[in-house]
């Protein structure tokens, strides 16, 4: 059975920041970890996404009304979806994001992953919260 973990940040930032950044694929390169190497580049409707293990295309889906962002990856017409959501709080936003396991998995990468989520959120977070 796939495993999932969702985690998630309390970023004092406005909304408006938070999503230009998060939802900007062309920006994935400053916040993530282990995935994209540099700036993704713009490819018709997705973007190539050079990682560490070779290119991945990439694409996102986002509403602003409801805070959804979904990052859809893969190669070959074949995609993944890792879901998150942005919410408004008083004090800035709520950052939301589901890791799942990938499918035939080595032992010991999903919890590699969902560390790197937690690196991402405080990167993010960093990020976000500068003056």
């Amino acid at each position: 059975m796939e495993r999932s973990e969702t985690l998630s940040v309390a970023i004092q930032a406005p909304f408006d920041h938070a999503w230009a950044l998060l939802t900007d694929a062309t920006k994935l390169h400053l916040w993530t970890v282990d995935f994209a190497v540099a700036p993704p580049e713009p490819r018709g409707d997705t973007f190539r996404v050079q990682t560490p293990r070779g290119e991945l295309d990439l694409f996102i889906r986002a509403d602003q009304a409801t805070g959804v962002i979904d990052f859809h990856f893969g190669r070959d017409g074949k995609f993944r979806c890792s879901p998150s959501r942005l919410v408004r709080t008083e004090e800035g936003v709520l950052y939301i994001f589901t890791q799942f396991e990938p499918p035939g998995a080595a032992p010991g990468l999903f919890e590699t992953l969902v560390d790197n989520v937690r690196k991402e959120l405080e990167i993010l977070k960093s990020l976000l919260e500068q003056k």
